[in-house]
């Protein structure tokens, strides 16, 4: 058990890494010695849940990934959400993006690309923690408050910050959706809504980020509500839609 506890230990930490990792890199930041981690590392890469560069350096493949890609409930939200993600994003001509909450990160797990020149693509596979996108604020929102808690002790951050992070969760439950600049990249707005079960519960994170061109409104209320409506569908897959359209104008950026 000590070599999975080990091996479980480099995946969690190369998983929020998006850069190679040296073996002692990770030995050091495990507090671990390259001794005890150089075989573990060696059947990591040899089974195929980690690549190595040819500076010697380690990063997490997507086999990980294509192993839950494979889990019942996930290939059949895909499957139900892929039919209305292509008329989104044939309508907004802009990609969009499904994402779900997997140990307390968000994790990409579908894409729609639309056929426009210039457009932003997000990696399927792509993970992140809850606090620092917009579709994570907007999980977390829609988690119960137990388990946002939870979430909060687990991370150093201020309580006037969760504070107010907390505060912004009960515009987003009523409007059902958030539109923000991006905290990447400049010019862009990300909109995130969920989709829900027929029990209320948060299933996924549809999302969109559209780049302002030259010359346009910055605007977000045609592609929050053509989210909305799209959320609907997909959650409507799964029993009644959880989600009523609210005052879009009043909450479309936060």
């Amino acid at each position: 058990m000590p070599a999975l506890e080990k091996g479980l230990e480099v995946l969690e930490l190369l998983s929020g890494i998006s850069r190679p990792l040296s073996l002692t890199d990770i030995a050091d930041r495990l507090g671990r010695t390259k001794q005890e981690l150089f075989r573990v590392m060696a059947c990591l890469n040899e089974q195929g849940y980690l690549i190595r560069d040819a500076n010697q350096g380690y990063r997490m493949s997507t086999k990980l990934f294509e192993l839950g890609a494979k889990h019942a409930s996930t290939e059949a939200l895909i499957a139900r959400a892929t039919p209305h993600m292509e008329a989104l994003t044939n309508e907004l001509k802009e990609s969009c993006h499904l994402n779900i909450v997997v140990r307390n990160k968000m994790l990409v797990i579908a894409r729609v690309d639309c056929d426009a020149d210039v457009s932003l693509a997000v990696r399927i596979g792509a993970s992140f923690k809850l606090h620092e996108r917009n579709s994570g604020h907007v999980a977390l929102s829609f988690l119960p408050e137990e388990q946002r808690q939870k979430y909060w002790e687990q991370h150093d951050l201020s309580s006037g910050q969760i504070e107010e992070w907390e505060s912004d969760y009960v515009d987003i439950r009523q409007a059902g959706f958030r539109t923000m600049e991006s905290t990447l990249i400049v010019g862009v707005q990300d909109t995130a809504t969920p989709i829900l079960g027929a029990d209320g519960r948060l299933l996924a994170v549809l999302c969109v980020s559209h780049i302002l061109r030259v010359g346009e409104s910055d605007d977000s209320t045609r592609i929050s509500s053509t989210m909305l409506d799209c959320a609907q569908a997909i959650s409507s897959e799964f029993g009644p839609t959880m989600i009523n359209k609210s005052d879009i104008e009043t909450h479309s950026v936060n």
